[in-house]
């Protein structure tokens, strides 16, 4: 019988029904030792079944090391590996080297297209001071070349509570690069934030190579600022767009409202501490009486601050029991009695 020597026994086809490297090595072998060998002969000094040898010896022969005599198709003749590897690999390796070839040369035409392009097309876009961006590509484009062109700091402000998932996977791999380069990221996330693990996950990531994040409790326009230069807002009209912001003046402005909120904001918890889940409840429910004063209704309420409209009447209802108020409107009165707004700003500025 057919066997492999020093290798052991033959192993024949493995769990996957790949054919074995050693039934392979012993039917070349066989064959090798030969000026030829018929298919019926390697079968029958075979270790294996039939069915596994006739797939092994096909193999040799799409491998060339086998290939049939010249009108005896069913004998077949050992060819040097070497030989059987110029005839089967060069081929393929020449059209490896073509297609690297191209891409080489692609890849240079691209990069000296590239100055082209920042001459003529962005440098339209960057004489614009406000320009629509609208619809996602447009978005992601434009954050991805804005985030390699950052050099000092990116501030960002996510307001709506968690973040999808799939949003938040997306934006991982390219915040985790700017922030390597040594780029400065603060983040702001509402009140809700810290109770959705993938955000809490892509928070902790982000906090691990350096950014700072931190939690509001009222609503803050969805912003990114590059190097103080540049922005990007929402679109009023069109969710799956964004504003980008290049004068000055607005960019000045959004970054001081950005700062305004981060220095009243909460560090964002690496777990839910009972004295920040504490601190945070009430900084929600300051939120709400502030909101309340204003004459806001409460799905405006819930929206700013990020939270179902349950959780905003869950607060609100110990927000009135706190007071002794029987309803929205008698709380109304007794808060402006209370002066509980102007006391919060106080404490603030002048701790």
């Amino acid at each position: 019988m057919l066997t492999t020597g020093d290798a052991g026994p033959m192993l024949g086809l493995d769990r996957d029904g790949v054919i074995s490297g050693h039934l392979l090595a012993a039917l070349y072998a066989q064959a090798a030792a030969r000026e030829s060998i018929t298919r019926h002969e390697l079968i029958r000094l075979a270790d294996a079944s039939c069915d596994e040898t006739e797939r092994a010896i096909d193999k040799l022969l799409q491998l060339r090391v086998l290939r049939p005599l010249p009108g005896e198709p069913q004998r077949l003749a050992p060819v040097a590996p070497a030989t059987a590897q110029a005839q089967l690999l060069m081929p393929k390796i020449r059209e490896l080297r073509d297609h690297q070839s191209m891409i080489n040369e692609a890849s240079a035409l691209l990069a000296c297209l590239l100055p082209v392009y920042e001459r003529s097309v962005m440098t339209s876009t960057r004489e614009q001071l406000l320009h629509r961006l609208e619809d996602v590509e447009a978005v992601r484009s434009t954050l991805l070349e804005l985030s390699a062109r950052a050099t000092d700091e990116i501030l960002t402000s996510q307001p709506g509570g968690p973040r999808p998932e799939g949003v938040l996977k997306e934006s991982t791999e390219r915040t985790v690069q700017v922030l390597d380069r040594g780029v400065r990221m603060r983040t702001l996330y509402q009140y809700t934030a810290q109770f959705h693990q993938p955000t809490v996950d892509h928070a902790s990531l982000l906090m691990e190579h350096g950014a700072e994040v931190r939690l509001v409790t009222d609503a803050f326009m969805r912003l990114i600022v590059f190097d103080r230069e540049v922005a990007l807002i929402e679109l009023l009209d069109n969710p799956d767009g964004a504003l980008l912001v290049r004068d000055a003046n607005v960019v000045d402005y959004l970054t001081r409202a950005f700062e305004r909120s981060w220095d009243r904001a909460l560090p964002f918890p690496h777990a839910h501490e009972r004295d920040q889940v504490l601190r945070s409840s009430e900084e929600m429910k300051t939120a709400i009486i502030e909101l309340l004063i204003e004459g806001y209704d409460d799905k405006v309420v819930a929206k700013r601050l990020g939270i179902s409209l349950r959780t905003l009447q869950r607060h609100l209802a110990e927000v009135l029991r706190r007071i002794g108020a029987s309803n929205r409107l008698h709380a109304g009165y007794l808060l402006r009695d209370l002066d509980i707004v102007h006391e919060k700003y106080a404490r603030q500025h002048n701790p």
